[in-house]
């Protein structure tokens, strides 16, 4: 029996009482100098890994897992931080500032929870209620946090790194540095490996292992994004040179099996800059009555086989990255752009839906087969919406356009049915960042809208993913979905109380009445907050082996299948349906496909945060800017948030969001309601209200800390009343006694 053994056991007996190091060695009969060297690393060893814990005078004893929590910290934006603790049930911990101690953002920590009576004493009885418990990190117990970038700063002393983001406390002191890069300048950004940091009264230190460029290089900020996220934009080497022998002609054994659909009119439809087109459709009258309509994805599974360096190396991406001045692949270019992607006027491999929908858009039976295409034309959002809108100037095909004639008006009405059967329809408004050769915003306006366009090419795939799912199910065999869960019942509450402040009298707790919700506030003022209202009380949706239903389509049956060049996935989904469609075993366990879904669901987390980020990283910028060369300009706004320092106001030209405090705001007091939702005087007066409109101007902006601060326009900015001192009667001077009580 090993040491750890022993002493978890010992410790474990009921009549326990923890012991100093020697008394242990005694107790368990350790005598030999060396065993007792051994006996005190172990001691160390299981604390650092949570199993025993040190206590006063230097005894040993178990956890009391009734007072510690384990998990991993996440910093907030506005300080402090939380832990999300890993066991289940288990309610999350809220650490001050000066309680994270040497905690780094996402380490697992073990925390002690303190006391009821001491976060009673530090915010008041009376708003502790409904808070989080409040917690001290005790220990670190796995470093998340090995690397930081940031911008270097120099002084006659030493170097330092001002880490990017808000999520990282502390300046790292540079302490050393990889051979060539002894002598940087300033303001380049680098990435820093952290030193063992064990007092947090002593500063944090690390060497300075990359130089990514001066901060005012184009793109520089977006790639430091990256780069702090742990992406690479470039492929291995490896990868590439197994990518180039991928070969794009298609040979007589590539057709073996596959339906020649090569005659059919076939088309893609895509946004203006892609360059990768994965689904094409076609549209036909079936013989039976009714349509034929065909949904050809392009068979990424036949050209990356599992277990390759290319294969590997897109798990590991699990999706493409869309940023706002560039597209981190998940593929490697040549097969996203040419080898795999439906480019017109080419044969190319394909794995097809075929659906019979009924006049009105009802599904009567589909199939699905691996498939060869000839794609007649490569159209974008932008042409189809013309076509739409009776404009004749779309430049779209004669043959195209007879089966867009047929397939806008059938969209239409799959669209109406899918709303009608509850699925939630709304919309936010996007934001296109157009980027100067400097890499800075020249212009920013809501995304050109090609709604209907959009709407007819998502309700075909929508349609084909159902159908894939159905098959899937039917196999009985293990699988990859899309699900999506409903509000919980605190997510319902919160979305009719804010409907409701919006003057938008609904208390939904059903799809249908979401969108009862929505048409009421569609054409108003509201009608954008209400619609953030309600999204943002949604759960994500996400990766799972078991199929749960999808809550905002209302569908029972759903995965992603009409995609594999940018979401891995989607290109599982593929393997798995051609095994169903021979006959076979799926080439995957129930356990991998698990794995698979967890990591997939991440890895979109992350890169939907990239996204954000980079938007945020230029629209803030811009704002900067826009300050320092005109800082009078008035914006219109509407509050989409209260808290209780002020108000949080959101510009629907550019999505950007700002707070207006209440301290810059002189006439009076101000506060807000309980259910913030709005902005109360002192005499409980109303003044504001979610939804409403405001005129605002810009009065700080750091792009540091990634925040805006507005003022409501045409007033100036309360300050701070200096307390006057009275002089001395003999010398003229403030007195000194009155100084002293102040600064004591």
């Amino acid at each position: 029996m090993n040491f750890e053994t022993q002493l978890l056991q010992f410790m474990g007996a009921p009549k326990y009482r923890p012991m100093k190091q020697h008394e242990l060695a005694k107790a368990l009969h350790v005598h030999s100098k060396g065993q007792r060297a051994e006996l005190r690393n172990e001691l160390h060893t299981l604390a650092d890994a949570g199993k025993i814990v040190r206590l006063r005078q230097n005894r040993w004893a178990l956890p009391d897992l009734g007072k510690q929590a384990v998990g991993i910290i996440r910093m907030l934006q506005k300080g402090g931080a939380i832990l999300v603790p890993e066991q289940e049930g288990v309610q999350e911990v809220y650490l001050s500032d000066r309680n994270c101690g040497i905690a780094l953002p996402d380490d697992k920590v073990a925390v002690e929870l303190l006391k009821k009576e001491y976060t009673e004493r530090r915010r008041g009885r009376m708003q502790t209620e409904d808070l989080r418990p409040e917690g001290k990190v005790v220990r670190v117990i796995e470093r998340n946090t090995t690397e930081v970038v940031g911008l270097l700063r120099c002084t006659p002393y030493y170097n330092y790194v001002i880490p990017d983001g808000q999520r990282m406390k502390h300046e790292v002191r540079v302490t050393d540095s990889a051979k060539g890069l002894e002598n940087i300048p300033e303001n380049h950004k680098v990435v820093v490996k952290l030193n063992e940091w064990k007092d947090p009264y002593q500063p944090l230190t690390g060497k300075l292992v990359e130089d990514l460029g001066e901060m005012s290089e184009p793109g520089m900020d977006v790639s430091s994004l990256l780069r702090a996220a742990g992406i690479n934009e470039e492929f291995p080497p490896e990868v590439i040179r197994e990518a180039d022998k991928v070969s794009s002609k298609i040979t007589a054994r590539d057709l073996e099996g596959r339906r020649d659909l090569r005659d059919a009119v076939t088309f893609t439809i895509d946004p203006e800059t892609a360059r990768d087109y994965d689904d094409a459709v076609s549209i036909e009258p079936h013989p039976d009555g009714g349509w034929s309509l065909g949904v050809h994805i392009a068979d990424v599974a036949h050209f990356v086989k599992p277990g390759t360096l290319i294969d590997k190396e897109a798990l590991r991406r699990g999706n493409s990255i869309y940023l706002v001045d560039r597209v981190v692949m998940m593929l490697p270019r040549e097969l996203t752009t040419k080898v795999c992607s439906l480019n017109p006027e080419n044969d190319h491999l394909s794995h097809s839906v075929q659906l019979h929908l009924s006049e009105n858009g009802k599904v009567i039976s589909y199939e699905t087969f691996p498939s060869v295409i000839h794609s007649k034309a490569r159209m974008t959002y932008t042409q189809v919406q013309k076509f739409m809108d009776g404009d004749a100037d779309h430049g779209i095909p004669e043959p195209v356009v007879q089966r867009l004639e047929n397939l806008c008006p059938l969209a239409r009405k799959i669209r109406a049915a899918r709303i009608e059967h509850g699925s939630v329809d709304i919309n936010t408004p996007e934001i296109e960042i157009k980027l100067n050769d400097q890499g800075k915003v020249e212009k920013m306006m809501p995304r050109s809208e090609s709604k209907e366009a959009y709407q007819l090419i998502e309700e075909c795939m929508l349609l084909a993913n159902c159908a894939v799912a159905e098959i899937l199910i039917a196999s009985n065999q293990p699988a990859i979905y899309r699900i999506h869960e409903e509000p919980d019942m605190e997510q319902w509450a919160a979305m009719g109380m804010e409907l409701q402040a919006l003057g938008i009298d609904k208390l939904p707790m059903t799809r249908h009445e979401i969108n009862e919700a929505i048409k009421l506030a569609e054409g108003t003022a509201v009608e954008y907050t209400a619609n953030l209202a309600i999204l943002r009380n949604f759960k994500r949706a996400e990766y799972a082996p078991e199929q749960t239903g999808h809550f905002g389509l209302a569908f029972d049956d759903y995965t992603h299948f009409t995609s594999p060049i940018r979401r891995y996935p989607d290109l599982v989904v593929h393997r798995l349906l051609k095994a169903v469609e021979l006959g076979r075993d799926v080439p995957m366990s129930g356990d991998q496909i698990t794995e698979i879904a967890k990591h997939c669901t991440e890895t979109e987390k992350k890169a939907d945060e990239l996204e954000r980020q980079s938007t945020e990283t230029k629209r803030i910028e811009y704002y900067k800017e826009l300050l320092w060369n005109q800082g009078d300009g008035k914006f219109k706004g509407y509050i989409v948030s209260v808290k209780n320092k002020g108000m949080i106001v959101e510009l629907p030209d550019s999505l950007q969001r700002g707070m207006v405090t209440f301290a810059s705001m002189p006439e009076e007091w101000y506060g807000t309601n309980e259910d913030h939702t709005q902005v109360i005087t002192r005499s409980r007066k109303v003044k504001y209200t979610l939804g409403d409109e405001v005129e605002v101007q810009l009065a700080k902006v750091d792009p540091a800390r990634g925040f805006v601060d507005f003022i409501l326009a045409n007033r100036v900015p309360r300050s701070p009343r200096k307390k006057r001192v009275k002089p001395d009667l003999k010398t003229g001077r403030p007195r000194r006694g009155s100084s002293r009580r102040r600064r004591s």
